[in-house]
């Protein structure tokens, strides 16, 4: 009988501390059977275990031809330079965190494990390493429960058992030869961040003769998956963006003139801790007067000006999901009426294409349509080369983009949009002349009933409700 859900958890600590540096041999791993969970109410980073298990199956049923494998992300600082984060991919079909983690997915069964199709490698614990970063879970039985995975085994195994998996009959062309293709992330140099991964390309070039190495396929449809989000996801989204409307109503009840950028920055940031996020899910921005118009400032260094525009386009991370919201707020709590003429037009703008927005549209199609309402506005402005120009002059960047583990999320922009959709509405008005910049970003996903619902509809934007929060900020 398997432990209870909510038991299950505490044994595993239990054990880990009773049996110090052993555990479950990668051997006795590969002799186990059934020994996963498949129980609502186990999860891995938030998600239902399930939940992982189902992408992998999927992936399995489409990539038949050959093998799918994933690399985790490896730990070589000892957390001294930088946290560790596991990767968007390793996380997305397992749940895993283990740094040095690895997934493979063998749709014919590996004889050596047991006939398993699915196999998390996992680094044999180091009790010298643990000293630095914390107890891991070691290679077997108990981690492939605790995983849900039908195995898992020490990662010094990985590459006996791809050349295994090349072996297998299944890849076998007419002449005998293997012919398997390996569906992994092979980048064509060693660009930073992705090293590893190009050396285990590499590798296998050599080590793997006859194998076909598959990228572009993968990562495609790995993408696609990502764009469309489960009920567990969209929780997950939608918990960041209430800590994040957290961060931007602690924005509200202190910002005033005379404060730094960075103090507002830390301001935000002691929000998104406090309510839970485990980091920022891109570098927060914080720009005031000229600096309001600089798309991606992030030196939040300035000095904040009485009748500065600030601009604070931030998100936290929860369980590796971000938001993404952008308020612009008045430094002295009050707009100007040139200040509030491009607010609300801003404002109008995003409401606009929220309102436009039908079944089937694509990206193209809403960004052409805010091109065109803002080039209808009666409202004017001078560029730097000193002529006049209409507004959407000053809108400079695309209206969203997608949402999830990325801030900037993966997925074909091209295709029309469709339900479990995560996608940002964020346009915005840049005139350098007159040192004013005004963003305003919220999160929309478009819904089983093929409508949009504002996740961020709580977070305050009309610019009478921002003033009237701001004249009773602290003093």
């Amino acid at each position: 009988m398997k432990p209870s859900r909510l038991v299950a958890p505490l044994l595993l600590i239990i054990t880990l501390l009773l049996t110090g540096l052993s555990g479950p041999s990668a051997s006795s791993a590969a002799q186990a059977s059934g020994d996963f969970y498949d129980e609502p109410g186990v999860r891995l980073l938030n998600q239902p275990v399930a939940e992982y298990r189902a992408r992998r199956q999927k992936l399995m049923e489409e990539f038949k031809d050959g093998v799918v494998l994933i690399l985790g992300n490896i730990e070589e600082s000892l957390g001294v330079e930088a946290r560790y984060r596991q990767n968007n991919w390793m996380a997305y079909l397992t749940g895993v965190r283990t740094p040095g983690a690895a997934l493979l997915l063998v749709p014919a069964g590996l004889p050596s494990a047991g006939g398993a199709r699915e196999i998390i490698f996992i680094p044999q614990r180091n009790l010298g390493t643990e000293r630095w970063t914390g107890v891991q879970l070691a290679p077997g039985a108990e981690a492939a429960r605790t995983f849900g995975a039908e195995r898992v085994i020490a990662r010094d195994q990985l590459w006996a058992l791809l050349k295994e998996a090349a072996a297998l009959p299944a890849f076998k062309n007419a002449q005998g030869q293997s012919a398997m293709k390996l569906y992994t992330f092979a980048p064509r140099r060693a660009v930073n961040g992705y090293v590893h991964e190009y050396e285990f390309a590499e590798r296998a070039r050599k080590e793997l003769p006859g194998v076909l190495i598959e990228s572009e396929t993968l990562i495609g449809r790995l993408a696609e998956m990502r764009k469309r989000k489960s009920e567990a996801e969209i929780a997950l989204l939608q918990k960041a963006i209430d800590i994040t409307g957290e961060a931007q109503r602690d924005i509200m009840a202190n910002l005033r003139p005379g404060l730094y950028e960075f103090e507002v920055q830390a301001i935000l940031e002691a929000a998104f801790t406090r309510n839970g996020a485990e980091r920022p899910g891109f570098p927060s921005i914080v720009g005031s007067g000229i600096y309001s118009t600089i798309l991606h400032y992030e030196e939040n260094h300035k000095k904040i000006d009485d009748g500065d525009l600030v601009v604070c386009d931030i998100g936290a991370e929860y369980s590796l999901y971000t938001a993404d919201i952008t308020r612009t707020f008045p430094a002295n709590g009050k707009f100007t009426p040139r200040q509030r003429a491009v607010y609300q037009l801003v404002l109008d703008t995003q409401a606009a294409i929220a309102a436009h927005w039908k079944p089937g549209m694509t990206h193209s199609d809403l960004q052409g349509f805010a091109q065109e309402y803002l080039r209808k506005s009666p409202l004017r402005a001078r560029d730097t080369d000193g002529r006049e120009y209409t507004m959407e002059r000053f809108f400079i960047h695309s209206f969203g983009h997608y949402l999830g583990m990325d801030v900037h999320d993966v997925g074909n922009y091209s295709l029309p949009m469709q339900p479990g959709e995560v996608f940002t509405i964020e346009p915005g008005i840049y005139i350098q002349t007159e040192k004013l910049g005004v963003r305003i970003e919220d999160d929309y996903l478009v819904t089983t009933g093929n409508t949009l619902r504002k996740l961020s509809e709580k977070i305050p934007s009309e610019p009478d409700e921002i003033e009237k929060i701001m004249a009773s900020r602290k003093r």
